[in-house]
């Protein structure tokens, strides 16, 4: 932008000298748009860092549940024409308990395993009549694990009807869940983003429109295009960080009360492995540190974003 020719340089000064004071605060005098600005970005921070959070618990329910499908094999006994399968079931046992790298092995007895297909198959009184297949649960080593393949050959041989299933299928599902779940954190954080530069360029030039006369003082005076960018960053940058901070807080006060509710949950406590993990332990810090650095970006894209905006408007001032 051109700056004007001085005409009195006394009086310009002395007015120069009042604008310039004046400058540091030029665009805060007006509450509705800050305080509009600052409501939409404590949502959208909100909902970014809140994604963030649920996608680590989520990961690392996904490793636990991981490390229980790669530690633990199940073998699956079909009643056969002419055969106990009690006897199988026991023979399988002492078969398993010799085999290296199995370090426990469990039959589920046939009332538990009626109760585990009852939500499926109906009652019990229902189940009494089908031949259902008998379960064995095999704990194995992480560090030195049996070969299931040559382990499954050999109790087919040794019993008809047996059949192994080490989970891979599972275990692949749940990876493909966690790659997932961070593919769809990254979108949702980048969607928030986008909008928070939105939000940012059309307050900042509604600033300078407001602010029009002031700036052209400034120019006037001799004011470079930097000190008027610097106030409008200083200012955007206040706005988001405190939006940030309070969207922040908010998201790691729910994440807390989610938590809580996980533990305090027989059902949910089980299902997500949050049983034997402190509060404020675990996953709990380290969403912290993500809640910070997203309220950190948050702010600096404020700022940045709001330097880029003033460089580009104004021209238009000329």
């Amino acid at each position: 932008m051109t700056q004007p020719d001085m005409q009195n340089p006394t009086n310009i000064n002395r007015k120069g000298l009042r604008y310039l004071l004046r400058a540091e605060s030029m665009v805060a005098p007006d509450p509705v748009t800050d305080r509009a600005l600052i409501a939409v970005i404590v949502i959208l921070t909100f909902m970014a860092a809140l994604t963030a959070g649920l996608v680590q618990f989520a990961s690392v329910a996904t490793a636990r549940w991981q490390v229980v499908l790669a530690s633990e094999v199940t073998v699956q006994i079909r009643p056969q024409i002419g055969r106990d399968i009690e006897i199988d079931l026991k023979h399988a046992e002492d078969l398993l308990r010799n085999v290296h790298g199995v370090t426990k092995v469990r039959i589920y007895p046939r009332e538990e395993t009626v109760r585990l297909l009852e939500p499926w198959l109906g009652s019990a009184s229902v189940l009494d009549s089908l031949p259902i297949p008998r379960l064995i649960a095999v704990q194995i080593s992480n560090d030195d694990p049996p070969d299931i393949i040559s382990l499954s050959q050999s109790l087919t041989r040794e019993i008809p009807g047996l059949s192994i299933d080490d989970h891979r299928t599972w275990t692949r599902r749940l990876s493909r869940i966690g790659e997932t779940l961070i593919i769809a954190s990254f979108a949702i954080f980048a969607l928030v983003m986008l909008a928070v530069t939105m939000a940012i360029v059309f307050a900042t030039r509604g600033a300078m429109a407001g602010n029009r006369a002031i700036i052209e003082v400034l120019y006037f005076i001799g004011a470079e295009d930097r000190y008027i960018a610097r106030v409008f960053q200083f200012h955007f940058f206040s706005l988001g960080l405190v939006g940030g901070l309070i969207g922040g807080s908010l998201s790691i006060i729910v994440l807390f009360f989610l938590k809580i509710i996980a533990v305090n949950s027989d059902g949910l406590r089980e299902t997500f492995g949050l049983g034997s993990v402190n509060v404020l332990s675990g996953p709990g810090w380290s969403v912290f540190v993500v809640t910070l650095l997203v309220v950190a970006v948050v702010a600096g894209l404020a700022a940045l974003v709001s330097r880029i905006t003033v460089f580009k408007t104004i021209d238009k001032f000329e």
